[in-house]
């Protein structure tokens, strides 16, 4: 017998090994799972946030006086002069009117007087959550990047490894075992909405390696210097004529744009420097009827336009750079596309939870279970809804400062995870973890409506409470028990319950 070119290595660091190798697996599954689940809720990122402030006049259209006149409240109520000052302009999916720097903003009236702090703490919770999994911003969108890599190469392998699987499209054994059901479901939705399944996947991944990409372009072509990278893509400095007196004139600038670009909607103006000699103007855009997420106009503190982006017109390149955000986040095409990306958003997301319950239920038909596992990963699939409705909860009570809901996130569900591995069967914590989820969703819509009592104004405020309800009811509707037929007949409860 040829003897092996490494030493034979001891049973104990083997089985250790397994361990490892198997908990890593379900920490990515785990991971690219609450990525899917959170970027179809922030698809409607922009009705969540006007939903957490109902109460907030709703204004369609702001006059280049309010702007000039809102920049200045936006100086006198900041007590140092920072370095950029935002103005956020009303536009079709957020109608309010928003300024301020750094981390203060407030929302303005129609005329530019400064009112409540801006105050939307679980939506921009859901955003970081799905970006950058609350990790340090490169760290966090890198690792997200990757797991989109991840997930592009799972979709196209398992098309190649399944060669019937277009064939069977419309094929279903649901009555038959658990995993011929939980395979034809896993099969079936992959292949229903494949063509999303690999834009989401080859956008995600390259939002999150852009910088990593920005990077190595720095280092083979630009003698590594980064910030040479993004010129050709956003644009570069311009020059600047002389600055006036004073705070830039931003309503000349307002006024110049609708003139000379009425093909583009204002979305967002940055007042560089403001005070400054070098202080300038750049107004953001929205581009209607294209897929190009913004554009760019850049002004002089005079108002006079001195360059564009050119975005939504420039090279192909610049079109499907900026093209990406909007592909990945369905913020194209109004409310239609946005409901078309949540049901495909949820198809996606069950996908990636049966993947990983039909290895479970392999293991357990080969006659090597891990209840434990099946247990933790139900935690994960359930325990991530019910985690997010328990920070919905403490969020809109104000329970929690908007510092304390990532450590709590994070933490309560590490701690149903090891609850799970600990005791219980996998049904029932099936069944309590979708009762949990469905009541803390209700708590947190009850408790919204107790504390904003009168003030529900437009649509949004109505939309996201009623998607918030029936979502409720359909959890706690599905808890009650379930059972399958086997081919031969007789009733028999599934080994892994995840759906």
């Amino acid at each position: 017998m040829t003897a092996l070119p490494w030493p034979k290595m001891p049973a104990r660091l083997v089985a250790r090994m397994l361990s490892g190798h198997t908990a890593l697996g379900l920490a990515l599954s785990a991971l690219l799972y609450i990525v899917c689940l959170s970027g179809t809720l922030v698809v409607f990122h922009n009705e969540f946030s006007r939903w957490e402030q109902p109460g907030i006049t709703e204004i369609e259209a702001v006059t280049p006086q309010t702007i000039q006149t809102l920049l200045e409240n936006v100086l006198g109520r900041l007590e140092e002069t920072p370095d950029q000052v935002t103005l956020v302009l009303p536009t079709p999916d957020v109608p309010r009117l928003v300024a301020g720097a750094g981390e203060d903003y407030w929302v303005a009236g129609a005329d530019g007087t400064l009112g409540e702090p801006v105050a939307h703490p679980f939506s921009e919770f859901l955003v970081t959550l799905h970006m950058y999994l609350h990790l340090p911003a490169i760290a966090g969108i890198t690792l997200v990047g990757l797991l989109g890599v991840m997930m592009l190469g799972l979709v196209l392998t398992g098309f190649l490894a399944h060669p019937r699987i277009f064939r069977d499209a419309f094929q279903f054994r649901r009555g038959k075992s658990a995993r011929l059901g939980e395979t034809d479901l896993h099969n079936r939705l992959s292949v229903w909405a494949a063509p999303f399944h690999i834009t989401i996947a080859l956008t995600g991944a390259l939002l999150g390696l852009a910088t990593i990409g920005a990077y190595a372009l720095a280092l083979v072509f630009h003698d590594g210097d980064f910030e040479a990278v993004f010129p050709p893509i956003f644009g570069g400095e311009t020059e600047t004529g002389p600055a006036p007196d004073g705070v830039a004139d931003v309503a000349t600038a307002y006024r110049n744009f609708q003139a000379e670009r009425p093909d583009l909607t204002a979305w967002l103006i940055y007042v560089n420097g403001p005070g400054t000699e070098a202080q300038n103007i750049e107004i953001l855009t929205q581009v209607p009827g294209q897929l190009a997420y913004f554009d760019g106009v850049q002004f002089d503190a005079a108002g006079t336009m001195i360059g564009a982006t050119g975005m939504s017109d420039g090279e192909a390149g610049q079109k499907i750079a900026a093209a990406v955000y909007s592909l990945h986040f369905g913020w194209f095409g109004g409310l239609p596309v946005k409901f078309a990306y949540l049901a495909l958003g949820l198809a996606l997301t069950a996908v990636c939870a049966s993947g990983f319950t039909l290895w479970l239920i392999k293991r357990r038909e080969k006659g090597r279970p891990s209840p434990r596992l099946e247990r933790a990963w139900i935690a994960v699939v359930w325990g991530a809804p019910a985690v997010l409705a328990a920070t919905l909860l403490g969020a809109v009570s104000g329970v929690m400062a908007e510092a304390v809901l990532i450590p709590f996130h994070w933490l309560a569900l590490a701690g149903l995870i090891v609850l799970a591995m600990l005791f219980g069967s996998a049904r029932h914590w099936s069944r309590a973890l979708r009762l949990a989820a469905g009541a803390l969703t209700l708590a947190g819509l009850a408790v919204h409506h107790a504390v904003n009592a009168g003030q529900y104004q437009g649509e949004a405020s109505w939309g996201v409470s009623a998607g918030l309800a029936v979502t409720a009811l359909i959890l706690l509707a599905s808890t009650r028990p379930w059972t399958w037929r086997p081919a031969g007949g007789g009733t028999t409860t599934g080994p892994v319950q995840v759906g």
